[in-house]
């Protein structure tokens, strides 16, 4: 039997409203269904504590700018704000959005991590980033619960690349005024050279995509930003940022395809710009640096790292399990490479760090730690099949470029990485949402187990309706 499903009207309101929403906004698949997350205003709470949380985002690329005495950088306070003010206006609002599966996987994380202080070889250190890490769960979650639209996800994008204009000029002004941050390494906003370096990186995509989707002169804005985001990262010398750089790029040959003429010949204009300007203002010394990457990874010990990592794989096979605690892994290794530590010393680490994310959680937190850090992992990579192709290939490189930048970078309690997940779970979970049906229209047999776990991972609720009557 073949089901006939009626043609709608062409002049239907309906079918028109639908079709508006979903060219202006690349994330809906269809018009929004009447009683889905985010089909109401934000009140005025709400908008307040969603201005603090965009501040807290464009704060992110240069928090090590500003340092309050005892209390420690300025996204601190931004975020206590937000906190509290996401609070009141999650109180007000009266509801609270159903976890996806990987808001439960960091909350899982956070747990073990705090769990690990009863037999952490480090418990202060442990404490430390215990609350740490309970502050980037919150950031996480104020993303998911005042950013249900599509809109105001894009804005968080938006914040983020507006905020790597501060230390990518201030970047630049140390390098015209002849002052490195390390030998002839340039890193504005008081930021480490290579973290600065992954967070340009990681602002490419984000830029371009951003440059892809808006009109007007905001278009010049985005420009301005690649420009300056390849002209810092080569500043920096940071030979991870070159090589997550290079995946970064990838974005443009993924989406090439969606693009019409004049926006192919606007980017292909824009990369030219930033190629003009990489030649003209990167310095011999960085060129010098940067090209020892060959030589680095075939003979080398990337500057010291590989010895690092020897020593913490010998942490790790004493302490396989559960590991050594969070946050000790410069205390401990720092006694197997034969380095003196001090607590007391402030503003020296008393030891090099991982080094490499996925090493650091393994040592720290163990094979139960390294299972949820790479299940997280693979939910993300999951739930973006829920997305068009534009955005998911978008998510994709993302991804890619962090899983690059971190390889040689400790990263795991860092904002930009919790910012990167927290985005994706939120424009994954609205694109499910406000999918038409999407809770309660039929799916054929064959394809009700991976609409489930599709749902699961994205945080939609299970219904009976979308499994067809046996």
């Amino acid at each position: 039997m073949t089901l006939c499903r009626s043609k709608p009207e062409p002049d239907s309101p309906k079918q028109t409203t639908g079709f508006r929403e979903q060219v202006s906004n690349p994330f809906v698949l269809s018009a929004r269904p009447p009683g889905s997350v985010g089909a109401g205003e934000m009140s005025g709470l709400g908008k307040l504590a969603f201005a603090s949380l965009w501040l807290l985002v464009f704060a992110i690329p240069w928090e090590d700018a500003i340092t309050i005495s005892g209390f420690g950088t300025c996204t601190r306070v931004i975020g206590m704000v937000g906190g509290v003010l996401g609070v009141l206006a999650i109180i007000e609002r009266g509801r609270i959005r159903r976890p996806a599966a990987g808001h439960v996987i960091m909350i899982l994380f956070v747990i073990l991590a705090a769990v690990s202080n009863l037999w952490s070889l480090y418990p202060e250190g442990t404490l430390a980033q215990t609350l740490t890490y309970i502050q980037l769960l919150t950031m996480v979650w104020l993303i998911w619960e005042l950013c249900p639209r599509a809109r105001d996800q894009m804005r968080l994008m938006q914040a983020y690349a507006l905020g790597t204009f501060v230390s990518g000029i201030d970047t630049v002004y140390l390098f015209l005024s002849h002052q490195d941050s390390v030998y002839q390494r340039y890193a504005g906003a008081g930021l480490d050279a290579n973290d600065l370096g992954l967070m340009m990186a990681l602002s490419i995509p984000i830029s371009y995509y951003l440059l892809i989707q808006n009109k007007g002169w905001m278009v010049w804005v985005y420009r301005l930003q690649l420009i300056l985001a390849g002209t810092t990262i080569v500043l920096t010398a940071s030979r991870g940022a070159a090589l997550a750089s290079i995946v970064a790029l990838a974005v443009v040959p993924l989406t090439h395809a969606r693009l019409t003429g004049r926006q192919s010949v606007a980017a292909l204009l824009t990369f030219a710009l930033l190629l003009s300007a990489v030649l003209l203002f990167a310095p011999a010394s960085s060129w010098e640096r940067l090209s020892t990457m060959p030589n680095e990874l075939e003979k080398g010990t990337l500057t010291g790292r590989t010895v690092i990592w020897k020593a913490g794989w010998e942490i790790f096979r004493a302490h396989p399990f559960v590991g050594i605690g969070a946050n000790a892994f410069r205390v401990i290794v720092s006694r197997l490479l034969a380095e003196p530590i001090r607590l007391d010393q402030t503003d020296v680490p008393p030891a090099p760090p991982a080094h490499n994310t996925f090493l650091s959680v393994l040592v720290e937190q163990g094979v139960i730690g390294l299972s949820l850090f790479c299940a997280l992992l693979g939910v993300l990579v999951l739930s973006l099949r829920a997305m068009r192709r534009f955005p998911r290939r978008l998510w994709m490189v993302c991804l890619g470029v962090w899983i690059v930048g971190v390889s040689s970078l400790t990263w795991e309690m860092r904002k930009p990485t919790w910012f990167l997940f927290g985005l994706v779970l939120a424009q994954c979970g609205t694109v499910v949402q406000e999918r038409p049906g999407a809770e309660s229209s039929p799916r054929p047999r064959h394809s009700s187990a991976a609409t489930s776990a599709r749902n699961l991972a994205v945080g939609m609720p299970y219904s009976r309706s979308a499994v067809p009557n046996r």
